[in-house]
């Protein structure tokens, strides 16, 4: 991606941390899911798989980025907040190219990402691949935002913070993602993709949730 962890988890930590609970709400909520196994994918520090466990009963959250060193982070993470024993594991690797013997080698019940589809370079790939990862029933949710209409002003209060930051470093420090480098496809290309696999998808896209791909594997 391109991106130094560590300033991404600082900005997680200082601007985001209000988020991961209510986009985890929205996600079990949505999904149905509340057990099983959860990966997360584009981890970087392990906020959203951390905030998911604590949304459910869940057996165990395993973590997947492409950097290393924010897996290191995200396993500190672990520990400190007393969940070290729910982390099944930790994978580097690029979701364009992900299988299911890079994460250990068993099915997931959850998958969920929050800001790292954009930087995905073959967008058919790497869902295909997330696709593949399911367990039968299992679900999927993808893509970027706060995760509930409720809580906008959240966001209002976020942008507040970044540029008081900003300001006190001289214009520098905590950024958005320019929106126009983002990797994704128009939302038909994914509804079809997944009716071509076989699956289930909805499209999530409003100003206060963001914009998710939410999609599922057919019960056996």
């Amino acid at each position: 991606m391109g991106h130094n962890p560590l300033e991404y988890d600082g900005i997680a930590e200082q601007l985001y941390a209000p988020v991961y609970p209510i986009v985890a709400r929205a996600i079990v909520e949505r999904t149905g899911k509340q057990q099983g196994r959860v990966l997360d994918v584009g981890c970087g520090g392990g906020h959203l798989g951390f905030a998911v466990l604590k949304q459910g009963n869940f057996t165990s959250l395993s973590l997947f980025d492409e950097n290393e060193q924010a897996l290191d982070v995200a396993q500190r993470r672990a520990e400190e907040r007393g969940l070290a024993e729910q982390v099944e594991g930790a994978y580097a690797g690029d979701a364009c190219t992900l299988e299911l013997p890079a994460v250990g080698g068993k099915p997931f019940d959850l998958i969920v990402s929050r800001g790292s589809m954009p930087f995905w370079e073959d967008q058919r790939a790497a869902f295909t691949n997330l696709f593949g990862l399911l367990a039968p029933g299992g679900r999927g949710y993808v893509g970027g935002g706060l995760g509930s209409q409720l809580d906008g002003l959240v966001y209002a209060d976020i942008a507040e913070r970044m540029a008081a930051l900003r300001a006190e470093n001289g214009g520098e420090g905590p950024h958005l993602f320019d929106r126009s480098r983002s990797k994704a496809l128009d939302d038909n290309t994914y509804l079809e993709l997944f009716a071509e696999l076989g699956g289930t998808c909805e499209v999530i896209a409003n100003k206060g949730e963001g914009h998710w791909i939410m999609f599922g594997k057919l019960p056996s």
